[in-house]
């Protein structure tokens, strides 16, 4: 069995603000502790239930915050964040896939962190007729790959989402419950990484067994993104193959998903790319 496991940062125990999850505040590295903890927690259980092969990619921000000397030896880090498929770079060919950290989709009320890619500059994202947020957009590409998702950690509002997005199909680790965007009510790690490795041992046992069910996924597709303002938009759509949909709205289509899910990644980090200021 060869897992892929991606880790984002909002969703860990523990984390409540930005604060903990931005590089150069105080409490960033506190965080990144935090990270391991469930990252570990989850590559330990997934061997336990079977994995002969893990492979964790680093799905935060600068995708620099996990520590090479800090993950458990036994697994493959992907760390950078000039990956063509980002968040889920290098989940094909994989047999199962974890996403440990995840946070709700932007607007999510009372979900912490709740944003979807960027944390200001962008509004929404759909696929199709179908808002989505980094964990419908990311499940959709593992399943156009034919990895089933088994498991999905974050807060509450994450468990919700994962739930609306692929029915009973995951294991899930609620670590905290969600209070405002920026309060949380933690779980102590003492329970939660018991949880996320006992989750992620049932997860790999039961892709394994085939019971982890993969759903369709349409082709052609297209993807849209709604920016905040219009000056991510126009930079986004200077990107090749980006449509300039609206004033705030730019968009991507091709023949699978997984095209346009890599093409989806190029528009983003293009319209994301400046800085978007106004002081009136």
């Amino acid at each position: 069995m060869r897992v892929f496991v991606s880790a984002d940062m909002e969703g860990i125990t523990g984390v409540a603000a930005a604060e903990d999850v931005v590089r150069g505040e105080p409490e960033y590295e506190r965080g990144k502790e935090l990270l391991h903890g469930d990252v570990n927690a989850a590559v330990e259980g997934a061997f336990a239930g079977g994995a002969t092969d893990v492979l964790v990619n680093d799905s935060h921000s600068s995708m620099r915050n996990l520590d090479r000397e800090a993950v458990d030896d036994r697994a493959t880090l992907v760390r950078g964040n000039t990956k063509p498929r980002s968040m889920m770079q290098g989940v094909a060919d994989r047999d199962c896939a974890l996403f440990v950290g995840y946070h709700a989709k932007a607007g999510t009320p009372e979900a912490v962190l709740n944003h979807t890619f960027f944390g200001q500059a962008l509004l929404r994202l759909r696929v199709g007729d179908d808002e989505v947020g980094e964990l419908g957009w990311n499940a959709r590409l593992a399943a156009a790959e034919g990895v089933p998702v088994g498991l999905v950690t974050g807060d509450d509002a994450t468990v919700a989402e994962a739930r609306d997005e692929l029915g009973d199909a995951p294991e899930t680790v609620a670590v905290k419950e969600g209070i405002d965007r920026f309060t949380a009510a933690c779980r102590p790690a003492s329970e939660t990484t018991e949880e996320i490795r006992s989750a992620a041992r049932r997860a790999v046992e039961r892709a394994a067994d085939g019971d982890v069910e993969v759903p369709d996924v349409e082709s052609p597709t297209r993807i849209e993104a709604d920016w905040a303002t219009t000056n991510p938009a126009a930079r986004a759509a200077g990107s090749p193959n980006v449509e300039r949909a609206g004033g705030r709205t730019t968009a991507v289509e091709a023949a699978s998903y997984p095209e346009t899910y890599e093409a989806t990644v190029a528009m983003l980090r293009a319209g994301g790319a400046g800085r978007d200021e106004f002081y009136g």
